[in-house]
């Protein structure tokens, strides 16, 4: 039970981080952090099994209510990025770090900091300190092959938003989001969290 709560949990910040993507992308955005909170339930301290298990800080919510204290996380990417790939494994990995699993979760914000406009994104002008043991032309390669799947990346993500623009929010979706818990297909059909 906790195991299917947790995955559909990480399902739907996957979900979120995507949209997040997509929306960078198509504002032409970039970013190098992430950050994650996960805002608890307040059952969690009135089931006395989960209450007796927990550990951590409490806080009291603005109803003057116990609730566990939510958690935060921050992401920072190594350079500025508006990448599914990237930022994605970022999220669950940030997910994986800092969401108590035995927790029920009733809020989950996923957020970009540092956003910049894509032409605007600074040169690399740091060293790199060059050792003997380093095959250098191996290396450059293979910054080339990971430069080309990015690229391929951003081409495929530049179709998905034409598709998306021209047919609607739900015209194209990815293989999660059919997943049990998913739920950026109702959430495609809101508006401000509203059902239309």
């Amino acid at each position: 039970m906790v195991l299917n709560l947790r995955r559909k949990l990480s399902l739907v910040t996957r979900e979120m981080t995507g949209l997040l993507v997509l929306d960078l992308m198509e504002k032409k955005l970039v970013t190098n952090q992430l950050v994650l909170t996960i805002g608890y339930d307040i059952e969690n301290l009135k089931d006395k099994e989960r209450a007796k298990q927990y550990k951590g800080e409490v806080t009291t919510d603005r109803y003057g209510r116990k609730i566990p204290k939510h958690a935060y996380g921050t992401a920072n990417l190594d350079s500025y990025t508006s990448s599914s790939k990237l930022i994605m494994k970022a999220a669950t990995d940030l997910f994986d770090r800092i969401v108590d699993k035995n927790l029920l979760v009733c809020r989950i914000n996923v957020t970009v900091n540092r956003v910049i406009n894509e032409k605007d994104i600074p040169e690399n002008t740091g060293g790199e300190q060059l050792t003997l043991f380093t095959d250098y032309d191996a290396l450059e390669k293979r910054r080339e092959k990971e430069k080309a799947k990015l690229e391929r990346e951003r081409n495929r993500q530049e179709a998905i938003l034409e598709i998306r623009n021209r047919y609607g929010k739900n015209s194209i979706l990815r293989g999660m989001n059919f997943e049990e818990g998913a739920t950026a297909k109702d959430r495609n059909r809101q508006i401000g969290g509203h059902k239309a």
